[in-house]
């Protein structure tokens, strides 16, 4: 009787746990490329609004399941810049009821490739409602087939290191320069061009995370059949997609997935139902341009980009993957926390500004509004809209000596540095961009020295102190997790 309460109290306390019965594992990709009626339709990743009239290549969701007879957990990553939280708990309500997997068992996140369609709001980009409702669709769907295609299996992972790729994107500035507040105030600039932006910033305001951690599943069978493969890397995103036929703006997974294809080819040539899956790490002040440096010579053509770095990713986790040990009993727990956080809000004074910009004689560009500061002066009425405070979730999977962090922000990395400093499990990594959006993570020494990470806006709202209160909750998941 008292460990059937002991364990009614921790699903009560957002944990669950269960002896382990034997893995078994599944895996799906899901096309996610919008509809002929959908078109035209937004993408997401610029202040201002990029439409898409047609594509010719295809974006997708992958998802890797693992689970036994009592628990399963589930991990989907979409070709997506930002999903909401709105589609996220839709599309987990829906796998839910098809598969009776928990739905705070199943983790959406999106990589954050910039050349997908909007799915929420963001700056001047508006989701298409129709795509918004065929993608919530396609996910669950996605989940449900990665459910249905559960086998017998052995789980195994491994880090590896790739620095080549990784740049911290905030620079400390050497003279001042003017945000969109009219305020001469920040001590960094994001991207500040090549050669130091001509010794205007002096060095980086932050650190990297070079880790490529991989988590494999495959068959216990003699012939040891890889069923798939989910990475993790800190990294924002590349960009410079492939253009259509045309010469137009198309859809791309950019490098998560243009990884996905080269693993799948490294690990399992020949076999089309494994899945090879990148989710983004802590990447939030991270980007693959070294800034330090002049600027290449040769210019890169469309796409080559993505594929340099993807394969430079994906060797970096092909050798991690030679080293895996491989486990067929071990715990599986998961674990979650809804944070409530303050929203960052103009004073008076602000408001009074925002309005004085908007009404004045700024002229829209092809639908858009074209000066920054009016841009951010329509967020700042924007967010006035929002409640006082909103709920962050967080969530932590136990996989043996393995913790899988998630959060629904553009997480800093001497955040996701910090996780896997004081986890007391072997391994850890975080998923961001996870179960919904909250925009930028900063640390509150980030947020003091300022730059475009921390300008208010839907962007970038949550409370100053807001990332020592979620390092605080996962520290507090692990440990409770650890114990189990």
């Amino acid at each position: 009787m008292k460990s059937k309460i002991a364990i009614a109290l921790l699903v009560l306390a957002g944990i669950s746990t269960f002896a382990n019965a034997g893995l078994k594992a599944g895996a799906d990709i899901t096309d996610i490329t919008p509809l002929s009626d959908h078109y035209p339709i937004s993408t997401a990743g610029s202040m201002k609004a990029v439409f898409v009239d047609d594509s010719e290549s295809r974006i997708h969701c992958r998802t890797v399941m693992v689970g036994n007879e009592s628990t399963i957990v589930s991990f989907t990553i979409v070709d997506s810049c930002l999903i909401p939280r709105s589609i996220a708990d839709a599309a987990k309500r829906i796998a839910s009821g098809k598969t009776g997997i928990p739905a705070g068992h199943i983790t959406v996140a999106a990589s954050h490739t910039h050349s997908a369609p909007a799915a929420t709001p963001a700056f001047q980009s508006n989701p298409s409602v129709g795509y918004q409702i065929y993608l919530t669709e396609k996910i669950a769907d996605s989940i449900a087939n990665a459910h249905a295609r559960l086998e017998p299996a052995e789980i195994g992972w491994a880090v590896g290191t790739d620095p080549t790729q990784v740049f911290n994107r905030r620079w400390f500035v050497t003279e001042p320069y003017l945000n969109p507040f009219s305020e001469t105030t920040d001590k960094v600039r994001m991207n500040p061009g090549y050669n130091r932006g001509g010794g205007k910033v002096s060095k980086p305001a932050g650190p990297v995370d070079p880790d490529v951690s991989i988590l494999s599943l495959r068959s216990p069978g003699p012939d040891k059949k890889p069923i798939a493969l989910l990475a993790n890397y800190s990294l924002h995103y590349v960009g410079n997609p492939v253009r259509t036929s045309k010469g137009k703006s198309q859809f791309s997974g950019d490098y998560f997935a243009a990884f996905a294809e080269v693993m799948a080819e490294k690990v399992a040539s020949g076999n089309s139902d494994f899945v090879a899956v990148l989710s983004n790490g802590t990447s939030g002040d991270i980007n693959n341009i070294d800034y330090s440096s002049p600027p290449p010579e040769t210019r890169y053509q469309p796409g080559e980009k993505i594929r340099e770095v993807a394969a430079s990713v994906a060797d970096a986790a092909m050798e991690a993957y030679q080293t895996i040990e491989y486990h067929q009993d071990l715990p599986i727990a998961v674990a979650s926390r809804e944070l409530q956080l303050g929203v960052r809000k103009a004073d008076p004074a602000g408001l009074k500004r925002a309005h004085e910009i908007l009404g004045s004689t700024e002229q829209l560009i092809n639908g858009n509004l074209s000066a920054r500061e009016a841009i951010y002066a329509r967020e700042t009425l924007q967010l006035r809209e929002f409640p006082d405070t909103v709920p962050v979730r967080l969530q932590s999977v136990r996989l043996g000596d393995l913790c899988i962090n998630t959060t629904p922000c553009e997480t800093f990395v001497e955040i996701g540095l910090e996780l896997k400093k004081i986890s007391p499990f072997g391994t850890s990594f975080t998923i961001e961009l996870a179960n919904g959006y909250n925009g930028y993570l900063p640390t509150p020494q980030q947020h003091e020295w300022g730059g475009y990470e921390t300008w208010r806006a839907k962007s970038s709202y949550l409370e100053v102190n807001a990332s020592v209160k979620v390092v605080d909750a996962f520290k507090e998941m692990m440990n409770e997790l650890k114990s189990k």
